[in-house]
């Protein structure tokens, strides 16, 4: 998911979220090695990746999305075939590039219910992001159009207004805490606080 916070929106002169599809292999379990020479101009995102524990329909409330997933943290490496890319790149170059997909390393993941005791507590994620040892940044949850389930949603029935379902088994990163860095060489995690 792409364009998820306001913030992100008007830079992209865009009103919506985007999504672009990916391959399985581009989704990697942490720790992961990722090789710069095998990506253009990639940055890091701090975001929540939710695994679809059965299909999802557009009839799903934020509750049954909840019942209805894992969640891991995750940071999300996005890349495109231009360079400068970030924020320059126009919308629609966004989205022919799978929404600037470029892979997602997601950590252990635990049903949602587990993890929140409700919808309003999966706004309440606080996360810091760190190269190195050095604290680059920190951000919420709630930046990811208030929460992220929303995000999950929005997605949920973009797909089915297209013909398409989230199907049991799909991961899906739901948008980032953090305007992103550009990802150097280096150790980089994120520590979240649930």
């Amino acid at each position: 998911m792409s364009l998820t916070s306001k913030q992100t929106q008007d830079m992209f002169d865009a009103d919506s979220p985007l999504y672009g599809q990916q391959v399985n292999r581009r989704f990697l379990p942490a720790p992961a090695n990722v090789n710069l020479n095998d990506l253009m101009e990639p940055l890091v995102e701090v975001e929540l990746a939710f695994r679809a524990t059965t299909d999802l329909t557009s009839n799903d409330s934020l509750e049954d999305l909840l019942n209805k997933t894992t969640v891991a943290g995750a940071l999300e490496v996005p890349d495109s075939r231009f360079k400068d890319w970030f924020p320059s790149l126009g919308k629609y170059n966004v989205m022919s590039d799978c929404a600037v997909g470029g892979l997602v390393v997601y950590g252990k993941e635990a049903p949602s219910t587990k993890v929140f005791k409700d919808v309003a507590d999966v706004a309440t994620v606080h996360a810091e992001l760190f190269l190195d040892d050095q604290k680059l940044d920190e951000g919420d949850s709630k930046e990811v159009l208030g929460n992220p389930l929303k995000s999950l949603q929005w997605l949920v029935k973009k797909l089915e207004e297209q013909g398409k379902q989230f199907k049991e088994g799909q991961l899906v990163s739901s948008g980032t805490f953090v305007l992103p860095p550009h990802l150097k060489e280096g150790h980089w995690a994120v520590n979240f606080d649930h």
